[in-house]
């Protein structure tokens, strides 16, 4: 094999493992631009059904029912987790409300709040009890301050590391269901989805599509040789 034969070699086989690099990693460089915005999360614009099915809820403030949620979201029917951001107002267990869900981190969100980001944060931070982890929430939306030691803890937490934060894929996002002004506000845990990575296009789609590329390179090279 001559030099000049080698070397086209030698370039072939760097392409081989160049190519799908370079899509992999405008991943990378792509999703933390689009991640720090906000998590993307799809939700049902129209109202629903949400009922208080148990106070004290399992490991939260109460357990929430969402019913009639129409298909193709990231929430469904089902009991979730949920917590109050609203001491002022109250909410009725066993009742059926309408409700709408935003994102706490959707600018229309009716509930409005600078603190949503650290409220976010100690979701996915908790500390001590169910009572502690409500409390340190209350203190950001409402000014509690007669805050047991752990709750204390979650808020300094929160204070000194909690600022800006988003959560990423498969960390907790607080989610509003905004009944009307009368009425409390709760909140309930939803997992961001891991097309939060790369919300224009799927990650799925994007992985194949490069396995692809690299095997139809090594297909056409052994072809050649």
């Amino acid at each position: 094999m001559d030099a000049g034969r080698h070397m086209h070699t030698l370039g072939n086989k760097k392409t081989l493992f160049i190519m799908p690099l370079i899509v992999i990693a405008s991943l990378v460089l792509v999703s933390p631009a689009l991640a720090n915005s906000a998590p993307y999360i799809l939700l049902p614009t129209e109202e629903i059904t949400i009922k208080v099915v148990k106070y004290p809820g399992d490991g939260c403030y109460y357990n929430i029912m969402l019913s009639d949620v129409p298909s193709g979201y990231h929430v469904s029917n089902g009991i979730y987790a949920g917590w109050c951001v609203d001491q002022d107002h109250y909410i009725c267990q066993g009742v059926n409300y309408t409700a709408r869900l935003y994102s706490s981190y959707d600018p229309e969100n009716p509930y409005s709040s600078p603190q949503w980001d650290k409220i976010n944060y100690i979701l996915n931070h908790k500390k001590g009890t169910t009572a502690d982890v409500q409390d340190a929430i209350w203190h950001f939306v409402n000014g509690k301050n007669d805050l047991t030691q752990a709750a204390q803890d979650m808020v300094n937490e929160a204070n000194e590391h909690g600022e800006g934060f988003v959560p990423g894929p498969g960390q907790i996002l607080a989610v509003v269901l905004y009944i009307d002004n009368n009425t409390q506000i709760p909140i309930i845990e939803v997992y961001v989805p891991i097309e939060n990575v790369v919300p224009q296009y799927p990650l799925g789609p994007i992985l194949g599509t490069t396995i692809f590329i690299a095997a139809l390179c090594v297909y056409k090279y052994k072809r050649k040789n």
